[in-house]
């Protein structure tokens, strides 16, 4: 019964990026999980919900939305292992995969690996992320890119559409340049003004 604001400010203070709704049961006076708030969640009800505001028609780059410094990143080849690694270390759920020129292929995500280990086939991780890619289920969405110049208004029109959990920023020659994630949006349109740690 609390207000959605105070879990959204939970959600970013923990880096969650879901919260369980407890209620309490008549019969047994005990706390249950009702539902799960999820970051996407939020975003697509906000996205649906909110047509216009000034805060929405401001550029990736205006509003200084996402991550472009020491981005990992791997190539097709990399170890899945290492990629793995390079996620816990860095506390990330996804890196983009790139080519020898730092043009986008596609991105690892940490459900992936879901995937690769299913039924316990552990070998998997010693494969590359270019096999690993390829045993993606065919309704695997695919990757979601912006560009600097993009507004958030095209961004909130994607999350309306689709399933979408980041978008990598590229530029015309499809470069990366940075991510912007979920938490990267609901931080900036919960905390916008405001000052955040």
């Amino acid at each position: 019964m609390r207000p959605l604001y105070e879990a959204c400010r939970r959600m970013l203070e923990s880096r969650a990026r879901r919260i369980p709704l407890v209620d309490i049961d008549d019969e047994t006076k005990r706390e249950m999980v009702v539902s799960v708030v999820t970051q996407y969640r939020i975003l697509k009800f906000i996205s649906v919900n909110v047509d216009q505001t000034e805060l929405l028609k401001k550029s990736v780059s205006e509003i200084g939305l996402g991550s472009y410094v020491n981005l990992q990143t791997a190539f097709m080849d990399t170890p899945v292992i290492d990629v793995i690694h390079m996620m816990v270390k860095n506390s990330i759920s996804s890196v983009p995969i790139v080519d020898e020129n730092n043009c986008v292929l596609n991105v690892f995500e940490a459900v992936d690996v879901i995937t690769i280990i299913k039924g316990g086939a552990y070998d998997g991780l010693d494969s590359n992320v270019g096999d690993a890619l390829s045993k993606r289920s065919d309704d695997f969405a695919g990757i979601y890119t912006c560009g600097m110049d993009d507004r958030l208004d095209t961004i909130f029109d994607t999350l309306r559409k689709s399933r979408v959990h980041r978008f990598v920023v590229v530029d015309e020659q499809n470069h990366l340049k940075g991510v912007v994630s979920l938490s990267d949006v609901l931080k900036y349109v919960l905390l916008e003004g405001e000052e955040y740690d």
